[in-house]
């Protein structure tokens, strides 16, 4: 049962994924774009507590990447993977949730390109996860080096789930009134949105 609900969730998130980054037009690798399906489908099941409670643990991220850093830390590597991974999470697909505590994108933006990238810094980072680190090496680079864009694509797969009921489309609409955001007002016209310049918008 596990294992058809982990490939139904995978298939739902590379579709979607694929999806985001093909229409924001960003260059993914396919191992990069395989990572964070990966990771968003680890995120959602409920069969893994434990990875999803290392994802989304509630202390700052700030404080969660100092303890990484840190030299007493036990494990390092799997330490500061989860602070990048969470950063991806947090100012991407669950950015809605993440602003209301008042933090900009750009917090996780930097805060995450910086754990993903701490390799290229000299640090002992992803090394210490073992033979993973040669595979994991070039996709972490990829999402030091554009952070923004695969957070803002996961931003746009998370705001797309969030419109399949009433309130979530409502919460959108009421977002894009505010700040006439162009991925948003995309989405919106694809639930069948007639969005004005002035006036109140209608369903098609």
């Amino acid at each position: 049962m596990a294992v058809i609900a982990r490939a139904s969730l995978v298939e739902y998130f590379k579709v979607q994924v694929e999806a985001a980054l093909a229409a924001q037009h960003v260059p993914a690798s396919e191992d990069t774009a395989h990572y964070v399906v990966q990771l968003l489908a680890d995120t959602v099941r409920q069969d893994l507590p434990g990875r999803a409670a290392a994802l989304l643990d509630p202390r700052p991220l700030a404080l969660r990447l100092a303890d990484a850093l840190d030299e007493r830390c036990p494990a390092p590597g799997r330490a500061l993977r989860d602070v990048a991974d969470a950063a991806l999470l947090l100012g991407g697909y669950f950015k809605a949730r993440a602003s209301a505590h008042g933090l900009p994108s750009t917090y996780y933006h930097r805060l995450g390109g910086f754990a993903y990238g701490y390799h290229r810094l000299g640090g002992f980072a992803y090394g210490t996860l073992g033979h993973e680190s040669q595979v994991l090496a070039p996709i972490f680079s990829d999402l030091a080096a554009r952070f923004a864009q695969y957070a803002e694509a996961l931003g746009e797969v998370g705001q797309r789930a969030g419109m399949q009921t009433p309130s979530g489309l409502v919460r959108a609409l009421e977002q894009w009134q505010q700040s006439r955001d162009r991925v948003t007002e995309r989405l919106l016209v694809e639930r069948g949105m007639v969005l004005p310049r002035g006036g109140r918008p209608r369903l098609q």
